[in-house]
């Protein structure tokens, strides 16, 4: 085991791994097309003009069939290779929920047992559909750059009275849960209407059935709970936040010395 002593918290210099949830037209993509290039952006929902401001943009975008996941593991191994020697300072994944379709049709591909009656043998299929997902999520968080995942939302609802129970990413049974533990940030994307106009921010924090965490914000709450979103945002806002923390730090400090 390699034991480390130091933390490097510098926000530039730290590799961000966000997943990011949130219901249509929120700004997921927007959010994402504000980070540093080069990117390579893995089109599953086929957004790519959402992107169109990004400089460095390389991108790849899929058809839901056997073939594209072919397709779409070839182009995983060769960015995963390409980040380690340094290409991409950022990768987005958008959006997962696409990703299901896709590993879905692989799925029926590896497992032929389907009755012209009955149609696909469902818990089969789900069962394949996850044991392809899941690996991948692992790896992406060992790529060394930034990671940003999209999601969308679905709301759980009781069947017999409708009320609703929570909200969660839309994702295969647990891996609505798993993939979004496996990353330091899950945030929620929303928008607002201020004077017939819409505006577009982050939660970083849970509120009501929207679950929503920051280890970037700590329990010092470093970040504000509602961010623009933007990377621009984000970084400003941590720099402050930073600053803010440092002067309660040193205040204490004094008033220990006295």
């Amino acid at each position: 085991m390699a034991i480390k002593t130091e933390l490097n918290l510098d926000p530039m210099e730290t590799q961000h791994k966000i997943f990011l949830a949130g219901d249509m037209g929120t700004g997921k993509s927007s959010f994402a097309a504000s980070w540093p290039g080069p990117m390579f952006l893995f089109d599953m929902d086929k957004k790519v003009r959402s992107y169109r401001s990004v400089e460095g943009l390389s991108y790849a975008s899929y058809d839901f069939s056997p073939a594209g996941w072919v397709e779409f593991e070839k182009d995983f191994r060769i960015v995963q290779k390409d980040v380690s020697e340094g290409k991409y300072k950022t990768v987005v994944f958008d959006s997962c929920t696409a990703f299901m379709d896709l590993a879905m049709e692989r799925a029926l591909q590896l497992d032929p047992k389907r009755s012209a009656s009955q149609g696909p043998v469902w818990n089969v299929h789900y069962q394949i559909q996850r044991n392809l997902m899941e690996p991948k999520f692992r790896a992406l968080l060992n790529f060394k750059c930034n990671i940003i995942v999209i999601a969308h939302l679905q709301l759980q609802t009781d069947q017999e009275t409708g009320a609703i129970l929570g909200a969660e990413p839309l994702l295969t049974g647990q891996l609505s849960i798993r993939v979004p533990g496996y990353f330091e940030e899950v945030w929620l994307s929303f928008s607002k209407i201020k004077e017939q106009k819409p505006y577009y921010y982050l939660r970083l924090a849970p509120r009501g059935y929207y679950k929503a965490r920051s280890t970037m914000s700590g329990i010092e709450g470093v970040l504000p709970y509602e961010i623009a979103n933007t990377h621009q945002a984000m970084m400003e806002a941590y720099t402050e936040g930073v600053k803010r923390l440092e002067k309660i730090q040193a205040k204490r400090t004094e008033t220990k010395a006295n």
